[in-house]
């Protein structure tokens, strides 16, 4: 029964980040995360192919490994969120619901611009890009 549940989320997730790649105010990031989540606890298989094959792969692995953030992303993601708060102040007269919503947006870019925006890069004398020590199987050669 949670297996259903779960690939009914992943596949909407899928669709609804499948749509963000060519809508621009629709994000794709975060449905494909929650994609990969969701299949990850029903669907191996889709999973694997989700986070090794697609072309999300490497986003998600980013994501994953070093909570990594592109600056495109961090942009985007920026002037939405300036913009949605502008709409707001522009059509809502509740000052509490005004203050509460610009507090809420500015933790959300607080945390949005603490994390890294490319993946940490530490050379070894062997010329290999060394990951994390829990993926010490994929090293890659520079």
């Amino acid at each position: 029964m949670y297996k259903i549940i779960y690939n009914i989320i992943g596949g909407f997730s899928l669709v609804l980040g499948i749509l963000g790649a060519f809508l621009p105010l629709l994000p794709s990031t975060c449905f494909i995360l929650v994609a990969t989540w969701a299949f990850a606890k029903s669907s191996p298989a889709f999973h694997h192919w989700l986070y090794y094959q697609s072309p999300f792969s490497n986003s998600i692995q980013d994501w994953t490994t070093y909570r990594v953030i592109p600056v495109k992303v961090k942009w985007i993601a920026t002037l939405s969120i300036i913009g949605s708060y502008l709409i707001t102040v522009l059509l809502i007269d509740n000052i509490y619901i005004v203050g509460g919503l610009g507090i809420g947006m500015a933790v959300l870019l607080l945390y949005l611009h603490s994390k890294p925006s490319c993946r940490p890069c530490h050379l070894s004398n062997s010329g290999y890009v060394n990951h994390p020590p829990f993926l010490k199987s994929h090293r890659q050669v520079i």
